[in-house]
């Protein structure tokens, strides 16, 4: 799997049916743009072109393949890229039903039937970004050098001038990074601005109130009124996957 390419997700979907292919890349662009997931969506129309592309040096996070291609099919495709080492999230698409059991020859994470259906997409391709690609760790500078922090422990960010105090589980690290600029380091899914001096990791709030929020650790955030509906709903967007 391709580690830290960038904070951007990089999905390839390859069919050779041009129909079906430009219907999975607008469907995937729509959905990762729901979950607010930066990402891009590169198309291929034959598993030959897209095994060429990675040898030569393109990466992906995800790849959605058709089973069935008249060139290279997508199990042969697979199959390949698993010889070169590469350990990226596979999901297949095909109208041969039968064709699944095959896809655990090769570490596949899904298999869609086609037509495909809209629910199910979103639940593949959030299970491989949670799965394979979700950042789990951040490295940062702080004042004894960079460190490298889960963001698990991360609790909440405050603005300090030109500085940034991070909360973490069991400790406090103030990092020399202007508040924005590390904003822009965390995944837009998990952190949410709860006032403009204030990022939450949603996974440690407990409750939300009209004013203020109070984390698992029973500390109170204020939340500015200006985002809280915002806020109420990226937390419960959050929670429903």
């Amino acid at each position: 799997m391709p580690e830290n390419l960038d904070t951007q997700l990089h999905i390839a979907v390859c069919d050779d049916e041009t129909a079906d292919l430009h219907q999975a890349m607008e469907l995937t662009e729509g959905l990762m743009k729901a979950e607010r997931v930066a990402c891009s969506v590169t198309g291929y129309g034959d598993g030959n072109a897209l095994l060429a592309a990675i040898r030569n040096g393109a990466k992906f996070h995800i790849l959605l393949l058709d089973v069935m291609m008249d060139e290279m099919d997508g199990i042969g495709l697979a199959a390949a890229l698993r010889k070169l080492g590469d350990s990226t999230a596979i999901v297949f698409i095909s109208s041969n039903r039968e064709m699944a059991l095959r896809g655990y020859e090769v570490s596949a994470a899904r298999y869609l039937a086609k037509p495909i259906d809209r629910l199910r997409l979103r639940e593949a391709l959030l299970y491989c970004y949670r799965t394979f690609c979700k950042k789990r760790e951040i490295l940062l500078p702080t004042g004894k050098g960079q460190r490298r922090i889960p963001l698990s422990d991360v609790l909440y960010a405050e603005a300090m001038g030109r500085a940034t105090r991070l909360v973490l589980a069991h400790r406090t690290e103030e990092v020399s990074l202007k508040f924005s600029d590390l904003a822009a380091l965390l995944p837009e899914r998990q952190f949410a601005l709860c006032h403009r001096s204030y990022l939450v990791n949603l996974d440690h709030i407990d409750y939300i109130r009209s004013r203020e929020l109070e984390l698992t650790t029973g500390e109170i955030l204020p939340v500015s009124k200006y985002r809280l509906e915002d806020l109420q709903k990226q937390f419960i967007d959050y929670l429903s996957g």
